[in-house]
């Protein structure tokens, strides 16, 4: 008998198989267990990560034993029984078992008819994660640009502003040449006013003549 148990697989223990049989028997399924799964068509590897994920939030941590556990079991055979799956994860899930596993064969049967061997589901997911970095690449795309705008018109308008008080005082400059070339020309007008009205006075005319008639007595 040792010999026997040394080399039987919990599939061949007669007792084993009793007590599933009894299960089955006592146990509701959803109805999509009747859908057949070839798991030669599906990428098991890309529904890995979301098994995991799904057990983590029903268990509230990452248990490595059920994980393993469900890969084992989904890759031990080319068309898995759900109704086995399930009987053998209920000791870990309890009440949670059966809605884990219809998501989860209704992801097996999708990935199994879909050409890519990925379900739907993770397809559509996939497609909303890429669609939302290209929106968000987009939108960091479009802030930086709309930066670029503003601090390009804040340059611009720095720069116009120079160039006004530039002006501004090139135009202050030639208004002080102005001022000042009008002051010299009015004071040159004074003082050739103040020469002519000079020459013309009589008493500067008689002073010159007496001037002259002096200097010709000392000669004589």
């Amino acid at each position: 008998m040792s010999g026997f148990y040394r080399g039987t697989s919990l599939d061949q223990d007669p007792l084993f198989k009793s007590k599933m049989k009894k299960l089955r028997k006592s146990m509701k399924f959803p109805p999509c267990y009747k859908e057949k799964v070839d798991m030669t068509k599906v990428r098991l590897v890309v529904l890995k990560p979301w098994i995991s994920h799904r057990i983590t939030e029903i268990l509230g941590f990452p248990d490595e034993i059920v994980i393993d556990l469900i890969f084992n079991l989904l890759e031990a055979k080319k068309n898995p029984d759900p109704k086995d799956l399930h009987i053998q994860i209920t000791g870990f899930l309890e009440g949670n078992a059966k809605d884990f596993m219809k998501e989860l064969w209704d992801m097996l049967v999708s990935a199994s008819k879909n050409a890519f061997g990925i379900p739907d589901e993770i397809l559509e997911a996939k497609k909303k994660e890429i669609k939302a970095r290209q929106e968000a690449k987009k939108k960091l795309e479009d802030q930086v640009y709309k930066k670029a705008l503003e601090l390009k018109k804040k340059a611009d308008e720095d720069a116009a502003r120079k160039d006004r008080g530039k002006n501004r005082n090139g135009d202050d400059t030639d208004r002080d040449r102005d001022r000042d070339r009008r002051r010299g020309s009015r004071w040159s007008s004074r003082r050739d006013s103040r020469r002519r009205s000079y020459s013309k006075s009589p008493s500067r005319d008689r002073g010159r003549k007496d001037s002259r008639d002096r200097s010709r007595e000392r000669r004589r």
